[in-house]
C-alpha cells in the first residue's frame, strides 16, 4: 500500500471500507458466537471445547482491538476529500496498517484452533 500516491490510496480504502465494512461486524460476531457455541455443543472441559473456546476468545480481542483503532480511522478515512486527504493522512495509514497486523495476528490463529477443534472432534 506505501507505493500507492496519497489519493488512490484514500481511494483504495475508502471503496473497501463501502465493501467490506457493512459485512465486518456479522463476520466477527458470527465467528465468536460460533465458537461460543462449539464450546457448548463438544462440551468447556474437552479438548475440542477449550480450542472452541480459545479460538472464541482471540476473536473477541479481534474486536476489542478493531473496532476502537481500526474501525474508528476507517469513519475517519470516510470523511477524507480524495483530492485533498489530510496532512496526517501516512501516520493515519501506518496505524491502520499496525492494529490490522495485530487483529489479524488473533484471528488466524482463531480459525486454526477452530479447525482443530472439529477435526479433534469428528475423531473422537
Amino acid at each position: 500500500m506505501s507505493w500507492l500516491s496519497v489519493s488512490a490510496y484514500v481511494e483504495f480504502h475508502q471503496h473497501t471500507n463501502r465493501t467490506f465494512d457493512p459485512y465486518m461486524p456479522i463476520v466477527v460476531i458470527g465467528a465468536l458466537a460460533g465458537g461460543a457455541a462449539l464450546a457448548v455443543m463438544y462440551g468447556v472441559h474437552s479438548t475440542p471445547g477449550q480450542l472452541a473456546t480459545a479460538g472464541a476468545a482471540c476473536y473477541a480481542l479481534v474486536m476489542i482491538i478493531g473496532v476502537p483503532t481500526c474501525v474508528r480511522i476507517n469513519h475517519q478515512i470516510a470523511s477524507w476529500s480524495i483530492q485533498n486527504p489530510p496532512r496526517e493522512w501516512a501516520q493515519m495509514r501506518a496505524r491502520w496498517i499496525r492494529f490490522h497486523v495485530i487483529r489479524t495476528l488473533f484471528s488466524v490463529p482463531a480459525l486454526v484452533v477452530y479447525v482443530l477443534a472439529a477435526m479433534l472432534n469428528a475423531s473422537r
